[in-house]
């Protein structure tokens, strides 16, 4: 047996689910509708069986489980109009709904055991012995209300009750496939008093405070089916407050345009110089412009139309630029997650060039003349299962000789950062050089450069970086003895740019870390050093 929560759950969702394109001309009969209602949603559940564009929806599952709980078939129910009151200090907003079926439906199931006699008059009618579950009142074999306690005595009491909501209802159509409707006037005052309390509004959202004040309805139409448009209908106290009506709602579009925008951009990350992100970046504006052009409010005298229609290429359009911010972060995690990997392979290959020499690698080899020759990279490539390739260089010759030149398009797919733009050839990933960093000048012309030893970091291993991944204008040749020395000043340049707000960098430890933007640059630098202690920060 369902709990009682999920059988006003399931009873909500027969009513709720999207309803069907199919429309036939009739009439609304407001009967039933309380005086203290204030917002209504119109709904023809009839039709959703009927739909072609609904035929995968679950309907066995809504109609076998409305039927055992509450004896009718969801299905039958020609309309249903829901309403709820307005909210007071005593509790929750009261709520009800009027149903009326194509064909006589009995009331029973499960539901009626929670229940017990009553009557409202000579009216009998089902109340909930649970005060926080709806009652239920047959008024004949067609018509079922239900609705939370207070609620539905006051919709058997005074069926034919006027009210703001009752007036609004009887002058708009019943051919979209869902009507929802707000009397404001009733609850202005209630809302102004919501309002009191909101956080500061930035300058362009201001207006919004107002609108209590200069509207009298809201109404909403949702239509599915491309031949007919949904919109929104807003009607104004007067034409004064519908002109101020109109500029709040640009301004507001306006607005949230440029956060959109803004946050999308931001996730798909610096365009660059790369075509393709550039492209897309293009593409999201014309989308946001667009969607902005269609969302601006038609004004005639008091009343504001925004209208907008449901065709499938608008919708696939929106829906793409939408998912492409997801597609980017995506692709872009996917490549982090790859350099990261490739920096902690040359991590592992650092180690065990360690254990081989006793000293990691200096940063390039050089001549008895003291002329750097090829970069640590090329040392490294036999601890990276590059041996073959190691063995066709000249290692007494400079990287940029006729012979070793015609070995940079070999570049290893280790030192080719999988978000990088660079030339062919060229790498990201540098070692850090300079006085008190990891990799320093050789102390003697050798083959096999020796650097500094694992003891050498007196700050630690773990705390100090000693291989980043540059952008791409710091990018060089691979076999190149050029790395990246930082500018104590400004020690962020030449690392920004490749992924949106970090760099990552290889620790001595061989872990890899993602490093912000918004780093102290002080602190950064002392990360650089090997000299100087410095505790680990998650912070970073």
């Amino acid at each position: 047996m369902l709990s009682k929560s999920a059988r006003c759950l399931c009873f909500a969702v027969s009513l709720m689910l999207l309803p069907a394109v199919g429309r036939a001309a009739e009439g609304l009969d407001l009967s039933y509708v309380p005086e203290r209602a204030v917002a209504a949603v119109v709904l023809h559940p009839e039709r959703l069986a009927r739909s072609p564009g609904l035929e995968l929806m679950p309907w066995e599952v809504v109609q076998v489980t409305i039927q055992r709980e509450m004896g009718f078939d969801p299905l039958k129910v020609r309309i249903a109009i829901g309403f709820a009151a307005a909210p007071t200090e005593d509790g929750p907003p009261d709520w009800g709904a009027v149903l009326r079926f194509a064909q006589p439906q009995p009331l029973g199931g499960e539901w009626l055991g929670e229940t017990e006699p009553a009557t409202i008059g000579d009216v009998e009618y089902r109340r909930a012995l649970n005060p926080m579950a709806p009652s239920i009142c047959q008024i004949d074999d067609q018509t079922l209300l239900i609705g939370t306690e207070p609620l539905l005595r006051e919709m058997v009491r005074t069926p034919d009750a006027d009210s703001p909501l009752r007036q609004i209802l009887s002058s708009m159509s019943t051919q979209d496939d869902i009507t929802a409707v707000l009397a404001v006037a009733p609850i202005r005052d209630l809302v102004n008093q919501f309002l009191a309390f909101v956080p500061p509004l930035p300058p362009p959202l201001l207006g919004l405070l107002d609108l209590p004040d200069q509207l009298d309805t809201v109404m909403v139409t949702l239509n599915l089916a491309g031949e007919q448009e949904s919109g929104i209908k807003l009607i104004a106290t007067d034409e004064d407050a519908a002109q101020k009506v109109e500029s709040t709602i640009q301004k507001g579009l306006g607005f949230a345009k440029q956060m959109l925008l803004a946050q999308m951009l931001q996730e798909m990350g610096d365009a660059g110089d790369d075509p393709e992100q550039q492209a897309m970046q293009r593409y999201l504006v014309r989308v946001v412009d667009t969607i902005e052009g269609r969302l601006r409010p038609t004004r005639d005298g008091k009343r504001l139309l925004v209208t907008l229609r449901a065709d499938y290429t608008t919708t696939a359009g929106i829906s793409m630029a939408l998912l492409l911010p997801a597609v980017q972060a995506a692709r872009e995690a996917a490549r982090r997650t790859q350099s990261m990997n490739h920096l902690k392979h040359i991590g592992l290959a650092m180690h065990n060039f360690h254990d081989t020499f006793g000293a990691l690698p200096a940063a390039y080899n050089m001549d008895a003349d003291g002329k750097p020759l090829l970069s640590w990279r090329v040392h490294l490539l036999p601890f990276l299962q590059q041996q073959i390739l190691y063995e066709q260089f000249r290692l007494d010759e400079p990287w940029d000789s006729p012979h070793n030149r015609e070995l940079i398009p070999l570049i290893p797919p280790v030192y080719q950062s999988p978000s990088s733009r660079a030339p062919a050839g060229k790498t990201n990933y540098l070692g850090v050089y300079g006085e008190g960093m990891a990799f320093i000048a050789p102390r003697e012309a050798d083959k096999r450069p020796r650097g500094l030893s694992f003891r050498d970091f007196t700050g630690g291993i773990s705390n100090t970086v000693i291989v980043v991944e540059a952008n791409d204008q710091s990018a060089v040749e691979w076999t190149r003895p050029a790395d990246f020395e930082p500018d104590p000043e400004r020690p962020l340049e030449g690392l920004l740019g490749l992924r949106p707000g970090i760099f990552q960098a290889l620790l001595g430890d061989g872990s890899v870390r993602a490093i912000s933007e918004s780093i102290d640059p002080q602190v950064l630098i002392r990360l650089f050093m090997r000299d100087e202690g410095f505790q680990r920060d998650d912070r970073w």
